[in-house]
């Protein structure tokens, strides 16, 4: 199957995950773990096929069960660092959630730019390669996940519910 289908195919189960396994463990959004009891982990994931790293940011909750997991990347010009009120939101009901981040449309962007060349940066940086690599990030990521689930030696290991 090819990457973007496959990537398209992952995005619908992904949508629709949460509703089932919400169904299933009889969810409740009002029942939170204390923060003080989620784990931030960050790692870098290296695709050696397109010769690119994809930094993560994982908010793990304190559980001694695996936990489904949720997968976010962020717009034009964000970070694996944004929206942390969200991972620890995801992570405080049980999930983990992971953050990607996505060089070549991420913070890098703009950050060094002067102020007035700021917009025409996140201009070229929104462009089709960029969108491709971004979804390209997708299944690598999750193989990552993968592999580390079943890794003995990972700080991520039997932590994932990934069905």
């Amino acid at each position: 199957m090819n990457t973007l289908l496959r990537t398209a195919c992952l995005f619908s189960l992904l949508a629709a995950a949460p509703l089932s396994i919400a169904e299933e463990n009889n969810y409740d959004p009002l029942t939170v773990v204390p923060a003080t009891s989620i784990k931030t982990l960050d790692f870098v994931i290296k695709d050696q096929d397109r010769d690119r790293d994809i930094p993560i940011r994982v908010y793990l909750p304190n559980s001694d069960k695996a936990s489904p997991v949720v997968l976010f990347s962020h717009g034009l010009g964000g970070s694996k660092n944004n929206n942390p009120y969200l991972g620890n939101h995801w992570a405080q009901r049980g999930y983990v959630a992971v953050f990607m981040q996505h060089k070549g449309s991420d913070e890098s962007v703009w950050k060094d730019e002067k102020l007035r060349n700021r917009m025409k940066a996140m201009r070229q940086a929104a462009s089709l390669k960029n969108s491709k690599l971004r979804f390209e990030d997708v299944p690598v990521v999750i193989d990552a996940l993968e592999d580390w689930n079943e890794n003995t030696d990972h700080p991520l290991h039997a932590k994932l519910d990934l069905k």
